[in-house]
Formats: C-alpha cells, structure tokens, sequence
C-alpha cells in the first residue's frame, strides 16, 4: 500500500492515484537484449502503441509512439507523448536501460495536465537509478545477441520465373519475354552445366541483364546476411552513506546490420553519474551527468529505392559477371563504391537540484538544467565502375541518371547545434489529520531552446579517396541558419483522500510559448479526476 508512484513534479501513492498512470520498473527493461528504451517498452505498457517510422528497420531508426491511439487527424502532425528524463525533456533513445529506476506513462487529462499545452498526447516520464548507502557495489552486464531478417519473401526460381513472364506476354498478344536460347542457358545453367549467368549477345561490349541473362539468383539472400552479430556491456559503481551517496555507470553498445554489402553499423556510448549530499538536516544537494555519444555509418546509397528495388531485381541476373566483377546495373556497385554516409550525435547533460526541508513534511525544489546536443551528419557520392566483357573500367551514373552524371561526385556536410536551459522552482507541502489526507504543490517552470545549423556541399572531388568539402571544385553552396524558442509555465497541484478511500486531484497549469504572439501566447490547462476506492467500503 505504501507504493510510491512518479508523477508530474513529485511522487504520490499508488492507493490515491486518480489519474491513469502505468508504471515499469527497471526488471522489465533489463531482461531484454534490445537496441533502445523504445524497442524494450513494446508490449510493457497498455495503451502505449508502437509503430515503425519512414526509417524502417534502419539500425538508427527509432519507433513512433502514441498513447491510446491516434492523437491528431491534421496532415504532417504528430501525436507523439512528451518524454522526459530526469525532469526534463528529452530523447528517449540516448538513455541506456539498464540505468532506469522507472518509467511512469501519464495517458490522461487528469495526470498529464500538470505539464501543459505539450502534454496534450500524454507524458513518458523516464527516473534514472541513484546511489544508495552501503558498501560499494560494482556491477557488470553484458550480451551477444544474433538477429536474422524474418519472412523474407521466397523468389522463384529463374526457370519458372521466365516462363511466368512468357505467359503473362502471351496473354497479352505480346512476343515472348525470353527467347528459347535463353530458356536453354537457363536450364543449362541450373544443372550445372555452365557457370557464368551472361554473356554479351548484343555484341556491344557490356554483359547481358534482365531478359537475356540466365543465372538462377536468390537476391534476398545475395543482400541480406544469414545473420548479424550485436554486443553490448554495462558497468556501474554505486555506494555511499546515509548522507552522501553516489553511483557511475558507462555501456558500449555495437549493431550491425543485416545489409551484406558495404559497412552498415551502430556504436552507442554512454556515461552517467549521480551524487546525493545531505549538506545539512534541512538541505540536501542533488548532481547528475549524463552523456551520450551515437555513432552510425551506412552507404549513401542504402536508402529506401535499395530495398525497394531487391525485390524488383530478377533471379535470371547474376552478381558477377565472368570476369568476377560485381555486374552493373544490380546497384550492388553502389553500395560497395559509392560513397559512405555517417551520422553522429553527441548528448550533454547537466543537472543540479536542491531540496529544502525547512519543516517537517514541506519541501522546496530548486533545479537547473542544461543540455548541449550537437549533430554531424556527412555523405559521399563517388565514381561508381562497371566492367565490359574484357574487363576494361567504365563509369556509370551514379543513381541512373536521375541526379548524378557518369563519374559525378559529390560530398554534404551538415552540422546542427543545440542548447537547452530549463529551471524549475517548486514546493509542495502534505499533511495528515484524523483521516483526512492532504498534498498541495506549487511551482515555476522556464525552458530555453537555441539551435543553429550550417550545412555545405560541392562536386567533382580532386580526390575520390578523400571526400571532404576542401576537395571539391564544382557546384560549392552552403547554407545556414538559427533558432530561439522558449516556453514558461505556473502550475499547482492539490490531493485530498479521506480514508484512502475517496479521493479527488486538481491540476492547472498556466502555459506561455514564445511561438505565439498576443493574447495567444498563454493559455490554461486545468483539470479534474476524482476516484473511489470501492474494496475500503465496509
């Protein structure tokens, strides 16, 4: 009965909840082998629903969340739940799991109110694990994990697939798809009797694709890996006293995709570190430090089109032409040769809090808070080769020619800033007389976002092997810009139970954002819930 539950700016007991709050604990996040805290929450929380994103199974992507449902029918908007970390807003994603105490999900009104015009979607509230007294503590954990691509599609066979497309021709008063000698370089080639999967009928000096090509190719298992391999550890330190305590944890994490051609994976780092100090008997001192650190390459040409087109590719096309050269066309080149793009992100947090006891069973929270995020994103178009049937280089576009020329190059680069400063100033006070239960909580809330970016891009490399901006002579442009964007916020909470058995909560917030001007900036969030604990009936 005495539960604690984490709420918006405080804790209250699970037997007065009135609002509609699921919480997890850090047991259910621990015991799954899962690349982020999004992936680990499926299936935890009712009424919290996962979806893949425009990123697909891409090892950066993270899923899209929303709480009961769909949240907003406007074209281009979201319904995703504010999340917050430690108190303060944030990406879900950069949080280890194994550091998580507990995760309160507020789905309604009555609980999520507290927090505004951007708790109109529900809040994911995120509390990180702290040091505890007594000895010190070392703790170690790690995983290997293999992942293997699930209902991959079945291709058929390129006999069978030739003879389907002849019959489809047929049925449209058409000519044969496939002629019969290459019906025969098919059958021949699967029997064994011949080992290369084109030639050059046309007599121009470049191999055969598609209609006159005879191998027997199974792309969904030429581009994807049997399986991948992941890795993972965690290491924390955690001891300390009834007055002074600490705990420091850091994790690696590394992914690789299931893409068989050309580097595609993904490191995290993270550190994180809390102290606790009873300065005296009415004050005591709250620090933590968080960083985190992603890192992803993957080729530019790994976007969607490339998956996409393994499916359209046909089994009569083979990987390697005689001479043992990747065949163009087959976008395999590409992803091998033509350039790689990598992406990180850099998380620093900062934290500081005091909590003032001046009497008994009243507390007032300072806290300030600030977060720096930087992102470095960079790709690389570079020459891409065929090779004719002497095996001599040619250049080929690119991307077909629907951007790139043949032997066009190109690299961007993008770098983005942020800096995020939030105070929060709030007190509550709680009070039992008889049977009659009572909490009130007050407090002050500013946040301050500036952002910046600049991103740069030319062509025609000096030097294909060193992709940089300082190499490229043609086309150079550049672009930049910045952002300022702050919100503020009074909010107040009043609990009343009697006998834990009747129970009613008040919350309003009164909300300002500078993305509004006039008398539409602020605006009031209030709300109502009320509960009866029917079981203490008699």
């Amino acid at each position: 009965l005495e539960e604690v539950v984490v709420v918006g700016y405080g804790t209250q007991k699970k037997t007065n909840l009135t609002g509609s709050v699921s919480m997890v604990d850090s047991k259910a996040l621990e015991a799954r082998p899962v690349q982020n805290v999004t992936q680990a929450l499926q299936g935890v929380v009712p009424g919290l629903n996962m979806s893949v994103g425009n990123g697909g199974g891409a090892l950066d992507a993270g899923l899209s969340m929303n709480i009961r449902g769909t949240g907003t029918i406007g074209d281009g908007s979201s319904a995703s739940p504010l999340v917050l970390i430690d108190g303060i807003e944030g990406d879900l994603n950069t949080v280890n799991p194994n550091d998580i105490a507990s995760i309160s999900v507020l789905k309604d009104a009555a609980s999520s109110s507290i927090y505004g015009a951007r708790a109109a979607f529900g809040v994911i509230m995120v509390t990180t694990k702290n040091g505890s007294a007594g000895k010190v503590n070392v703790n170690y954990s790690g995983n290997v994990r293999f992942s293997s691509a699930t209902d991959l599609p079945e291709m058929m066979d390129s006999y069978m697939f030739a003879q389907y497309f002849n019959a489809a021709a047929a049925n449209a008063g058409q000519s044969p798809v496939f002629d019969e000698q290459t019906l025969r370089d098919i059958q021949r080639y699967q029997n064994g009797e011949i080992t290369y999967g084109t030639g050059d009928r046309n007599g121009d000096g470049k191999w055969d694709a598609y209609t006159q090509a005879f191998a027997n190719t199974d792309w969904f298992d030429a581009v994807y890996k049997d399986w991948a391999t992941s890795h993972e550890h965690n290491l924390s330190i955690s001891g300390g006293t009834e007055k002074f305590n600490f705990r420091v944890s850091g994790s690696f994490l590394n992914q690789n995709g299931l893409i068989d051609w050309g580097k595609d994976v993904f490191n995290r780092y993270t550190i994180d570190a809390k102290i606790s100090a009873q300065l005296a008997d009415w004050v005591k001192l709250n620090y933590s430090t968080k960083w985190t650190r992603s890192d992803y390459d993957r080729p530019t040409y790994m976007t969607g089109l490339f998956l996409h087109n393994i499916a359209r590719r046909w089994p009569t096309c083979p990987i390697y032409d005689p001479n043992g050269y990747i065949l163009e066309g087959m976008e395999l080149i590409q992803m091998k040769e033509g350039g790689v793009q990598t992406d990180q992100k850099n998380y620093n947090t900062q934290q500081v809090g005091f909590v003032f006891e001046p009497i008994k069973d009243w507390h007032i929270n300072v806290e300030g808070s600030m977060r720096t995020y930087t992102r470095a994103q960079k790709y690389a178009v570079l020459p891409v080769y065929g090779h004719d049937v002497n095996g001599e280089p040619y250049t080929h576009s690119w991307d077909g020619g629907a951007s790139y020329s043949p032997g066009q190059s190109r690299v961007y680069e993008y770098r983005y800033t942020e800096d995020y400063f939030t105070t929060n100033i709030y007190t509550d006070y709680s009070k039992t007389i008889n049977d009659h239960y009572f909490k009130v909580m007050a407090g002050f809330n500013a946040e301050l976002f500036k952002t910046g970016n600049v991103s740069a891009q030319g062509d025609a490399l000096t030097d294909a092997s060193l992709p940089f901006l300082n190499q490229a002579t043609d086309q150079l442009r550049a672009s930049g810009g910045a952002d300022h964007t702050s919100v503020a916020g009074f909010f107040a909470r009043i609990n009343y139970s009697w006998k834990d058995r009747y129970m009613i909560e008040l919350n309003g917030r009164y909300d300002g954002s500078s993305r509004f001007i006039g008398d539409k900036r602020w605006g009031f969030f209030p709300s109502t819930s009320l509960g009866w604990n029917i079981a203490r009936e008699d």
